[in-house]
């Protein structure tokens, strides 16, 4: 009778030893050294926490979208997943609420303004910021002192447009640089001149477009004007050549993209590459975006998943991952902290995010932003291509974003 009592304690220990919680995370990975960094966060995680074993499903970005919407539909979502800006706005209706697990604001409050409207609806909170990106210009040091152009590398003193279109058209004249500036094909990058220019896209209320005016119509023409010169090559949004190899090979100048290159740049050995804080017209700006993490209201493991949420953006944690993968932190805590390399070059990411506007963050966590994202992209391709006037343009994308927002 004692030897069946002992047996079942111990098939009772057992039992209980490998009763883990597997906690399911879809993580989409941009870097071959992504994967390796986050498994180091995942074994740090559950040696805190013997209880838990993280199950990680790795997936290029370019299927992370499709992966989640068909979980979704499926009634099998992850507890957690690392998102971006627009996923995370699609994906709201479904969202895990951090707030029954924790001081909604106090925790929302821990976050840069700028992330704040991606992850906070009302008292609901339905994400956390894992990094926060900045748009911004890499440039060719060799070829700006080979024209004589001096690029400033104070951010408050920054270029004015027209001295950066000057700086444009000397160093493409004067240097065996052939293209002024290579620009990242996408709405979101361009839209860093309708900021710079004093506009915006949906008004303050956030349902009414306010893309059409003055502001955003000087932005547009300014950007096509730079196509029309060849100061940015043509094929870069006409026909999909990529502008980061066109940067890289030393035949660009400039290349408006943003901070989650840095490490990408560091591999050019053909000449020496700085950062350039932006440009200004009206005000000086970025375009905050980044990464997020964030769970679903339906999952098994709902509880664990705002436990992990938090533990990966707290600061200690937040930090040392934002050191390990070159990005910079969300958190208002980590300004200043210094990463050991691209000091310089994140200072000037950090100054340009420090200055924009709120409103910036607020137009883009908008649901209507994620479904306009390409249309806006083709109506200035539309632009570019003599089909239709700067106005025409922002008129259709006035129209159209109307439609999404009532």
């Amino acid at each position: 009778m004692k030897r069946f009592a002992a047996m079942f304690v111990t098939l009772a220990l057992a039992s209980t030893a490998q009763a883990k919680t597997d906690l399911q995370v879809v993580w989409f990975t941009e870097a071959p050294t992504e994967q390796g960094i986050f498994d180091k966060y995942v074994q740090m995680y559950e040696k805190a926490n013997p209880d838990v074993n993280v199950q990680v499903t790795y997936v290029p970005f370019q299927q992370l979208t499709q992966k989640l919407q068909l979980m979704v539909a499926g009634k099998t979502p992850p507890d957690v997943a690392r998102v971006v800006t627009a996923n995370i706005a699609e994906l709201n209706p479904v969202a895990l609420d951090l707030s029954k697990f924790t001081d909604g604001n106090a925790f929302a409050n821990q976050f840069l303004s700028s992330q704040v409207p991606y992850i906070k609806i009302g008292k609901r909170v339905i994400g956390a910021p894992l990094d926060v990106t900045a748009n911004g210009l890499f440039y060719n040091k060799d070829c700006f002192a080979q024209a004589k152009v001096t690029v400033p590398t104070n951010p408050l003193r920054p270029w004015s447009w027209d001295q950066w279109r000057s700086a444009l058209d000397k160093v493409t004249k004067n240097s065996k640089c052939r293209f002024g500036l290579s620009y990242d094909y996408t709405t979101y990058r361009f839209s860093t001149l309708v900021y710079q220019a004093g506009g915006r896209y949906i008004d303050a209320s956030g349902k009414k477009m306010a893309i059409d005016s003055p502001q955003s119509l000087r932005a547009l023409d300014f950007f096509a004007g730079l196509v029309k010169d060849g100061l940015i090559p043509k094929s870069q949004w006409l026909s999909g050549e990529d502008p980061s190899s066109l940067f890289k090979s030393g035949l660009s100048a400039m290349y408006m993209s943003g901070n989650w290159n840095l490490t990408q740049m560091s591999q050019i050995k053909n000449f020496r590459w700085g950062v350039a804080p932006l440009p200004m017209d009206k005000i000086r700006s970025t375009v905050p975006g980044g990464k997020f993490v964030m769970g679903f209201k339906d999952s098994k493991n709902t509880a664990e998943a705002a436990k992990f949420i938090q533990w990966i953006t707290s600061k200690d944690i937040n930090i040392a991952f934002s050191k390990d993968n070159m990005t910079l932190s969300a958190r208002k805590d980590a300004k200043g902290v210094k990463y050991g390399t691209f000091d310089d070059e994140i200072a000037i990411y950090q100054s340009d995010l420090g200055i924009t506007p709120s409103y910036v963050g607020k137009d883009w966590s908008n649901p209507a932003m994620a479904k306009l994202n390409t249309f806006i992209r083709d109506q200035i391709v539309k632009v570019l291509l003599g089909q239709q006037t700067s106005k025409q343009a922002l008129e259709t994308i006035s129209a159209e974003g109307n439609k999404y927002l009532k």
